[in-house]
């Protein structure tokens, strides 16, 4: 995949493995200044490391973010605002997948939505002024083939009325998708000159599968392991996203996944009937608002 230059640009990956890292990767090999966020100090020290032995003139750091925790993202997006002139590209990547047990943050929001979605709408709030210094600025944000919950209810987001991991995380990735599109369309209404982009990996070779009980996962593992090749690489499976977060093709409000779904070069994905309803979009939106305390203008 070619991917074109980014010298002068500035990114933000939060994530430090797997699909994150293959991003940081390829934005440092093109000359952009990369920053990694995550929550774990010694893993994102040693992705940063390994990249700099690839690519020994790379400009690239780790700053510790955790997305369940509001205060650290508060304290994070100190640091860039103090620290940065502008932003160019920011690539909400970090995820958790269906754990075992029902965990919430310090506000009460299910763990999954928060560290899947909600953080990262607060981190582009937080970070909104920077990303409009340059037109044309990109949010990148990441859905899945599992967006399609069985039923659309804003509670799961708390676990108001249960709790179910694969419907909270089906929810999780919805909101990634429905967040994109509707600030791809604020942005054009208020001028704003930020392109909002979704991606879905297919199915990735990372660690995101191996530690859950639950039985969707328990059988995805017996699948991957009779069938291996249908599951890409964790570089492979980045491609969607380095071509939203770079390619002159990549228009805002767009979702890109693999061709075949679960692999292949990207390409326009189906975007499902709940991503496409203003209406519930804004109903997203606003409980985001409420939860978080910030908006995004």
């Amino acid at each position: 995949m070619k991917i074109h230059e980014q010298r002068g640009k500035t990114a933000i990956v939060t994530g430090t493995g797997g699909i994150a890292y293959e991003i940081a990767r390829a934005l440092s090999a093109v000359g952009a200044n990369v920053i990694m966020a995550g929550r774990n100090a010694e893993k994102g020290v040693n992705a940063v490391s390994k990249i700099l032995e690839a690519f020994p003139n790379a400009d690239i750091r780790f700053e510790m973010l955790d997305l369940a925790d509001s205060g650290s993202i508060t304290s994070f997006c100190e640091r860039m605002n103090k620290e940065l002139a502008s932003l160019d590209i920011l690539m909400c990547i970090a995820g958790l997948m269906m754990p075992n047990d029902l965990e919430k943050t310090n506000e009460g929001v299910e763990m999954q939505f928060a560290v899947n979605y909600l953080g990262h709408f607060s981190l582009v709030a937080e970070l909104f002024p920077l990303l409009k210094v340059h037109p044309g600025s990109r949010v990148v944000t990441v859905s899945s083939v599992a967006n399609r919950p069985v039923r659309f209810d804003l509670g799961d987001a708390t676990a108001e009325h249960g709790y179910s991991s694969s419907i909270s995380y089906a929810l999780s990735k919805l909101a990634c998708l429905m967040f994109a599109k509707e600030l791809a369309v604020r942005s054009r209404k208020n001028d704003w000159g930020v392109m909002a982009l979704c991606v879905h990996p297919g199915f990735a070779n990372t660690g995101l599968f191996s530690n859950s009980r639950h039985f969707m996962m328990v059988f995805f593992r017996i699948v991957f392991k009779i069938l291996p090749v249908i599951r890409q690489s964790a570089k492979k499976a980045a491609r969607p996203a380095i071509f939203a977060a770079t390619s002159p093709e990549a228009v805002s409000g767009g979702y890109y996944g693999p061709r075949f779904v679960i692999m292949g070069p990207s390409r326009r994905a189906m975007v499902p009937e709940r991503a496409k309803n203003r209406k519930l979009r804004a109903e997203l939106w606003d409980l985001s608002v409420a939860l978080t305390g910030r908006d995004i203008e």
